[in-house]
């Protein structure tokens, strides 16, 4: 299914192919040669998705970049040949070329993924990591901004919260730095989202 958002109505090269049950919303563009199987899910939120030449995704995967005119903007850039695996959730981040993503992998926003790298099953690469080329995420292992600001890869879940907790997650994201209290910060965030979706006018194509 083809969604047109606002003015912003996806994009696909000839040459690509799209399952029927696959859903492109708004501003994504596909290029030559691509795959996107069934069950997928692409969709902006007024910053651009692009998937260069010859990316395949997995039935499953989510990929959408966000943020625009409430909060930051994160587009999405898959580079040619990627592999994006099913279930994985890709959210405003940038992958090289030729880069594997296993099953359910998450890549969070401004997330920068180097060329030919390779995340294993369930590993997550966390807000504005940026991981050089042929980079290795073992399965479930965690990508983390470290302390002098090169990725820091581990299983330790502890090490992983530290780092995360100076990578400023809703402040990078939501532009809100207030975070004494957890509830009153989760309404907030709820409610960009909310007037955010206001501003979306869908139509099937």
């Amino acid at each position: 299914m083809f969604v047109q958002r606002n003015d912003a109505r996806p994009e696909v090269a000839a040459g690509a192919w799209v399952a029927p049950t696959a859903q492109l919303v708004g501003n994504v563009s596909v290029g030559e040669g691509c795959v996107v199987d069934y069950g997928a899910v692409i969709v902006s939120s007024g910053p651009p998705v692009r998937l260069d030449a010859g990316v395949v995704v997995m039935p499953g995967a989510v990929i959408r970049s966000v943020g625009g005119a409430h909060r930051p903007a994160f587009p999405v850039h898959i580079g040619a040949e990627s592999l994006v695996g099913p279930l994985a959730a890709l959210a405003g981040c940038s992958l090289g070329a030729a880069c594997y993503v296993a099953t359910g992998v998450m890549v969070f926003q401004g997330a920068v993924v180097g060329e030919g790298s390779r995340l294993g099953a369930g590993s997550i690469v966390h807000v504005n990591t940026a991981l050089p080329l042929q980079s290795r995420v073992g399965m479930r292992h965690y990508a983390v901004a470290g302390d002098d600001g090169r990725a820091v890869i581990t299983s330790d879940v502890e090490e992983a919260r530290r780092l995360l907790a100076r990578a400023d997650f809703f402040g990078q994201v939501f532009d809100d730095d207030d975070q004494a209290d957890l509830t009153s910060l989760h309404r907030r965030s709820t409610a960009t989202l909310r007037r955010e979706a206001s501003d979306w006018t869908d139509t099937s194509l």
